[in-house]
């Protein structure tokens, strides 16, 4: 038998037996010969009200928990986006927090019932702590999760404890600010570039017509000057044909065909 396993027992338990148990399972201990564990159990301290309703929920409705678990790496993952500056990463951060939010209602008003159920009271500050309690096992993924799955949670987890409690509260606001600047920043760049391209085109498309234009402008120029030329070839084929003319006239005035 290990303590993980005399804790379970002793959590799954009303709260106001959790002391006459204990004491009782260590002395079971003592007597069997396992020295060591049974002082490992009278060291057990009774737990708060809030971990004792917790450990409830994770023995009563598992998936709830999952769904806690899932949402909360679900923030996770959607604020490492917005540390590294993905795009869209803002609005991907509200809602994987708004999405854990609801779950951990859910979960918080499942564990008040079981609270009035057992004779305990379910007040505000009450519900407070179970909901951060909560919230720290599904973003944190390490021992306060392994412990709250198993349903053998001893001690309220504290804010910093995990490393990503950053996620929420004013932290969250600031990396969905972090990443709404981030967005803004990736904007401003993506327009920069698209007007610096622009730009280039404008100034390309400028240079084109200037060279066709200079091109028409020969061109044209040839064109005058072949339409001038042509005009003068016409005008001596004009006075070629009138010589012509007027040389035959002397022939038939002299008699000749």
């Amino acid at each position: 038998m290990k303590l993980d396993d005399v804790l379970g027992d002793l959590l799954h338990n009303p709260l106001n037996e959790f002391t006459n148990r204990r004491n009782a399972k260590a002395k079971e201990l003592k007597a069997a010969g396992q020295r060591e564990l049974a002082d490992e159990v009278t060291a057990l301290k009774k737990p708060t009200v809030p971990v004792w309703a917790v450990n409830q929920l994770a023995r009563g409705n598992k998936a709830a928990l999952e769904r806690l678990h899932e949402t909360g790496q679900g923030v996770v993952k959607a604020q490492q986006g917005a540390v590294s500056g993905r795009r869209n990463a803002a609005p991907e951060l509200r809602s994987a927090s708004d999405r854990l939010q609801r779950e951990l209602e859910v979960a918080v008003r499942t564990v008040a019932d079981r609270l009035r159920t057992d004779g305990h009271a379910a007040d505000e500050a009450t519900l407070r702590r179970v909901q951060e309690i909560l919230r720290l096992g599904a973003v944190s993924g390490g021992e306060t999760w392994d412990r709250l799955r198993a349903g053998t949670l001893i001690d309220e987890p504290q804010a910093g404890e995990d490393m990503l409690t950053a996620a929420f509260a004013a932290p969250e606001r600031t990396a969905v600010n972090q990443a709404a600047n981030t967005e803004k920043r990736l904007a401003l760049e993506h327009a920069q570039r698209t007007a610096k391209l622009n730009e280039e085109e404008a100034q390309q498309a400028e240079q084109t017509a200037k060279r066709l234009r200079e091109e028409a402008d020969r061109m044209a120029a040839d064109a005058r000057r072949a339409n001038d030329k042509a005009r003068q070839a016409e005008k001596e084929s004009e006075r070629a044909a009138a010589t012509a003319k007027a040389s035959r006239d002397a022939v038939r005035k002299l008699g000749g065909r």
